[in-house]
């Protein structure tokens, strides 16, 4: 069987899987945020912004579409599975998560101007939980999330210099859903956000060469923040139910990355990210309580390092990518006075196919997720990433004497 068509078959297995995230603390805002990494980043700490590969696609930069080899054609797609453990005070419990992460191509339209297509996920809302209260019970359960269908462009007017742009139709459905049970009544509220807009994304990187086996690569992207389009309900059982613009009460913040790279003769990689999102400034409303949720800036740091042992062997595992990474995340969600924070680690392997462009990634992440000050809902997450990407030389013709 072609590559090609594997990854068709395997496509069309992924896309069966629902993609779902279960944590309560989506419940806030927009749910918990993506960061749009792919199989072989999230095993490198989801790092990205700084790196420059011509065999994988990096979603993150924009600017590094024109990395692609000149006849190649690439398709990557991801998986994954979760399990998910919570704790709080004396109560635990646990659930299984995953589906498919993404789908993405890159190719070249012509020297040096690259391109990418692909749908990815913005945000991630699904939790179901409740509890007693007196003399009766509440029940909270949220659903949705935000996506985005994408088109990229980038151009290298100089071997330093690489300039890109992504431009996205964000969509998608949040539906969060209160049910209020006593002794003499019951209440149910809800609202949904059905959003439909345009989000725009630029990007820039300087890779330099300092010989033949050693350079690095800076890069930076900036997120435009603008009013968030589309329509919002509002229901309760004992009022009317409420529709409304989004526009003025809903919003994305401008968003901040920088990231480095070192690589030495192709066989050695190590990265790091930063990133800052200004969601403070950011609107985002309640119906329920008729007020503005308080949002946090969103803050995070990542690392990780891929090693190849060789580049020219008879062995098959000099050729495999052994990689590593972890990050660190302080959440724009808050609850009540108390922030969230996130950590984690990851490691994974990238097994060439049948060509050596084309590769099998398989990864292991593990994170913790907490409030603080205030020590709140604990959980522990720990997913099996595995996505593939396929390095097709579509544009090359044979030549026959």
């Amino acid at each position: 069987m072609s590559n090609y068509r594997l990854f068709l078959a395997t496509l069309l297995c992924a896309i069966i899987m629902p993609a779902v995230a279960q944590t309560p603390y989506s419940q806030y805002g927009y749910g918990t945020m993506d960061n749009i990494a792919t199989g072989n980043q999230r095993a490198m700490g989801s790092t990205g912004i700084g790196i420059r590969n011509n065999t994988q696609i990096n979603m993150m930069n924009p600017a590094s579409y024109t990395a692609c080899d000149s006849l190649t054609f690439m398709f990557d797609f991801s998986v994954d599975y979760k399990g998910n453990w919570y704790s709080e005070g004396g109560s635990q419990a646990q659930s299984q998560s995953g589906g498919l992460n993404y789908i993405t191509m890159q190719f070249l339209l012509g020297k040096n101007v690259g391109a990418s297509i692909g749908l990815t996920p913005i945000s991630h809302v699904e939790y179901l939980y409740g509890n007693t209260i007196t003399n009766g019970s509440y029940t909270r359960v949220g659903e949705g999330g935000l996506s985005q269908l994408y088109a990229g462009l980038a151009y290298q007017p100089f071997k330093w210099v690489s300039l890109g742009v992504n431009v996205g139709y964000m969509f998608g459905r949040i539906q969060n859903y209160v049910q209020v049970a006593t002794d003499a009544t019951t209440g149910i509220y809800y609202k949904t956000l059905m959003v439909n807009d345009v989000r725009l994304q630029a990007g820039i990187q300087f890779p330099i060469d300092f010989d033949s086996k050693n350079n690095i690569t800076a890069g930076f992207t900036y997120t435009l923040g603008k009013p968030v389009e589309g329509e919002a309900l509002a229901f309760d059982t004992f009022n009317d139910t409420i529709t409304f613009n989004m526009r003025d009460y809903y919003s994305m913040p401008h968003c901040f990355g920088a990231g480095l790279s070192y690589n030495y003769d192709k066989r050695l990689t190590i990265a790091v990210d930063g990133r800052y999102e200004m969601w403070e400034d950011a609107k985002f409303y309640n119906p329920n309580t008729v007020s503005f949720e308080s949002l946090n800036n969103r803050m995070r740091l990542s690392a990780g390092v891929e090693f190849r042992p060789k580049l020219v062997s008879s062995n098959y595992f000099d050729y495999i990518r052994y990689r590593i990474g972890g990050f660190y995340e302080e959440s724009y969600i808050k609850v009540g006075n108390n922030k969230v924070h996130e950590y984690g680690v990851s490691c994974g392997f990238g097994f060439p196919l049948r060509s050596e462009d084309s590769m099998l990634n398989i990864s292991l992440e593990y994170s913790h997720r907490n409030g603080y000050p205030n020590a709140l809902l604990s959980e522990d997450h720990l997913a099996v990433v595995v996505s593939m990407t396929f390095n097709e030389m579509w544009f090359w013709k044979r030549r026959f004497e």
